[in-house]
């Protein structure tokens, strides 16, 4: 046999080889996760629309919001599926277990004690409930000139509050247990299909995933509030900033939350454009400020798609062509350009919603903010910055992280708070990514400083998590401390402007909504 046959034969053999493994993996490849996350981000707002909308405009609105849902479906991106496996079975009952116990500790459905920020997401839960769809008060209030509706971004509470309409109350608050659940399993299995496994540590990694507020503490307040057993809330240490850990996030907003990170994950998998905007717009009435902080990454999807579907050797009208085509699809200009716009409508009615943007003194929290920059998160970008220096990722969420801390809304810190959690999941997903690539080479010091750092963060929602099982205890072993929080009318609430709204001049409540 000549030396070129065997060559030839090698050849085959390599290709065949990776023909082999490429169909292989397309085969343990599937988008039912991504649709079902799909589905689980556009049914609150599939609710909204019948329950606020005028019938013929509810109908028409579904018929355009399924159909941008089924075209999005079908350019959804395929993950992994391999790892629903019978050999993975003990993996995923412990991932069901710790979303499970992950929640309960929440205080989510009221079976485990409630930070004190539920009673007003309980109040808004129960109003739904109560309450006839949209919600009106026609009685006036000294914060108020007129009658007001509900205007808020509630739709993680719709599902939950629908049921409720027709099995009571009780039964909405075990709804929205189950519903958070199913929201943190998703979240779990895209953060999975990043490593190709189920890695019980890095579901772990997420839950405790903070900045090193117990440092912070310790340096800056001087106080003994960074102590192991300490209940105390452990992130308002540094003047006029917060930016708030996951597990902080779940126990305090898990409205905001659980929707961000997921929307986050989705957009973080997607391929091409064809639903970029379709699966953003969701954000508007789930996150209105999360929202906000997840714009830099749409212009970044956006441009590096363009970046690479950009050929130099045809002609540039060509190119504009194929790049339209990717991005001005039926789910994105139609199906997104409609939830878009009536979430913008309906949200711009909210009495908090005339209240400027502000920027923060510099001169008076330099101090405050550099700490709160270098030990929430600039930290752990000098300790990726090997392995991610080259990821445009990395430099997006650094600027938006540098940034959103100097823009204020409101009175309070709410805006840094919560425009912060896409760029903070963006960051957990390139750790964890560095450190398994670290550990994979056995880099003793880098994946030790890394380790290190995320133990010392893990502090935080050690406190939170703290602080559940003492509270709980306690009102376990002494039945006049109460589980859930404060009960409270939210119409009466002296919060209640974040919460309502007058609506008889809104373009949404003259044209859109029912009356």
């Amino acid at each position: 046999m000549s030396t070129n046959t065997k060559k030839k034969k090698q050849t085959n053999v390599i290709s065949g080889t990776k023909e082999t493994a490429e169909k292989a993996e397309k085969a343990a490849s599937s988008p039912i996760f991504s649709r079902l996350a799909y589905i689980y981000i556009a049914v609150p707002f599939l609710i909204f629309v019948f329950g606020w909308f005028k019938l013929p405009l509810a109908l028409m609105s579904a018929a355009v919001i399924i159909a941008g849902l089924y075209f999005a479906m079908i350019h959804a991106p395929s993950l992994d599926t391999s790892l629903i496996s019978k050999q993975n079975i003990p993996k995923i009952i412990c991932a069901v277990i710790i979303a499970i116990v992950w929640v309960y500790m929440s205080g989510i459905g009221g079976y485990a004690f409630q930070n004190y920020d539920h009673m007003w997401r309980n109040a808004i839960l129960e109003k739904l409930v109560e309450s006839d769809w949209p919600v009106y008060i026609n009685e006036t209030a000294p914060f108020f000139e007129s009658p007001v509706a509900m205007i808020y971004y509630f739709a993680f509470w719709l599902p939950a509050a629908w049921y409720g309409k027709h099995f009571g109350i009780d039964s909405a608050y075990g709804f929205l247990f189950i519903w958070a659940v199913i929201g943190i399993l998703l979240i779990f299995y895209m953060i999975s299909a990043f490593h190709k496994k189920i890695s019980l540590p890095v579901m772990i990694a997420f839950i405790f995933f903070s900045g090193l507020d117990a440092v912070g503490a310790f340096i800056y307040t001087n106080s003994d509030t960074y102590t192991w057993f300490n209940t105390l809330h452990l992130e308002n240490w540094a003047p006029g900033f917060q930016i708030s850990s996951m597990t902080t996030q779940l126990f305090w907003v898990f409205n905001q939350a659980i929707p961000a990170w997921l929307i986050t994950l989705l957009l973080l998998h997607l391929k091409n454009s064809r639903s970029l905007i379709f699966i953003y717009s969701f954000s508007l009435l789930f996150c209105t400020l999360p929202a906000v902080g997840l714009l830099p990454f749409i212009a970044y999807f956006f441009i590096r798609r363009c970046v690479r579907l950009y050929d130099k050797k045809v002609p540039f009208k060509k190119n504009i062509t194929v790049i339209l085509k990717d991005v001005i699809t039926f789910q994105n200009v139609a199906a997104g350009g409609l939830i878009g716009i009536t979430s913008f409508l309906f949200l711009k009615s909210n009495a908090t919603s005339t209240q400027g943007i502000a920027y923060t003194e510099i001169k008076r929290f330099l101090m405050p903010y550099l700490m709160t920059v270098f030990f929430e998160f600039l930290i752990y970008y000098i300790l990726i910055y090997k392995k991610q220096s080259k990821n445009g990722l990395f430099y997006v969420s650094l600027a938006t992280l540098l940034i959103v801390p100097l823009i204020r809304v409101g009175p309070h810190v709410d805006f840094v708070m919560r425009a912060s959690i896409p760029a903070l999941v963006v960051l957990f997903v390139l750790v964890m990514d560095t450190l398994a690539s670290y550990l994979k080479e056995r880099n003793l010091f880098f994946s030790s400083a890394l380790i290190i750092t995320l133990a010392l963060g893990g502090l935080t929602a050690q406190h939170e998590i703290m602080r559940t099982i003492v509270s709980t205890t306690n009102s376990a072993n002494d039945p006049a401390v109460p589980l859930k929080a404060t009960e409270i009318d939210l119409f009466e609430d002296g919060a209640r402007g974040n919460f309502f709204g007058e609506y008889e001049d809104s373009f949404f409540f003259k044209h859109i909504a029912k009356k």
